[in-house]
């Protein structure tokens, strides 16, 4: 398989438009006094990271002629998995720290215990293995069945 620019630009409009995500959800105080909202909506941010990949599958496909295996979907899944987790670790170091410093003092407030590094964590794992999960669906439905001889 050859490498294609799609996989990085796919990782970049995931993380950053989950980053944009966030900062909206921010502006209108659902990071704040209205927590409860921005438990529901943040859901959406994981839009992104599914367009994103399945975009990356079907350009990949369409570059080798129509032709996807399961383990070039994984491969480009996690290629974009791991670009969306690097522009999140950046964003969310930020964003705790400097943007909304007390966000990680409210949420504990709710009844989650967390701090930075443990909001960190999430944000990777959770980036990758929700990435690798998708890439697995998306891989077997737009895979390509060579007719047996």
């Amino acid at each position: 398989m050859r490498f294609n620019r799609t996989v990085i630009v796919a990782g970049l409009c995931a993380g950053l438009g989950t980053a944009l995500w966030t900062l909206f959800e921010f502006a209108m105080g659902w990071h704040g006094p209205r927590m409860e909202i921005g438990a529901v909506t943040g859901f959406i941010g994981v839009l992104f990271p599914l367009v994103a990949i399945v975009w990356a599958l079907r350009t990949t496909k369409a570059e080798q002629g129509g032709l996807l295996t399961l383990r070039q979907a994984l491969l480009v899944g996690l290629a974009v998995s791991l670009i969306l987790a690097a522009v999140g670790l950046v964003f969310y170091q930020l964003y705790y720290t400097i943007i909304n410093p007390g966000f990680l003092t409210r949420l504990n407030a709710t009844g989650t215990p967390t701090d930075t590094v443990g909001q960190l964590t999430t944000v990777v794992v959770g980036s990758v293995t929700f990435s690798l999960v998708i890439a697995a669906i998306a891989g077997l439905a737009l895979r390509t069945r060579t007719p047996r001889r």
